[in-house]
């Protein structure tokens, strides 16, 4: 019997875990293919926030974004 070959599909993407404080709902924001920030749109109104990655970031998963809807 062969192993299963690993299936970069079942590895989670890295996020960001964000409140949209205007439109009153939760999103993520995931790691763009550059590795260079976090990207996403607020579900309800579609505003797109983008959050870099630096070298002196920080360990906090979650944040609370103004949309501005």
């Amino acid at each position: 019997m062969t192993p299963p070959s690993p299936n970069p599909t079942n590895v989670p993407r890295p996020f960001l875990g964000v409140n949209f404080a205007a439109c009153r709902v939760y999103g993520r924001l995931y790691k763009n293919r550059e590795g260079t920030a976090y990207v996403g749109r607020c579900p309800r109104c579609g505003k797109l926030v983008q959050v870099p990655i630096g070298a002196h970031g920080t360990a906090q998963r979650f944040f609370i974004v103004d949309c501005g809807s």
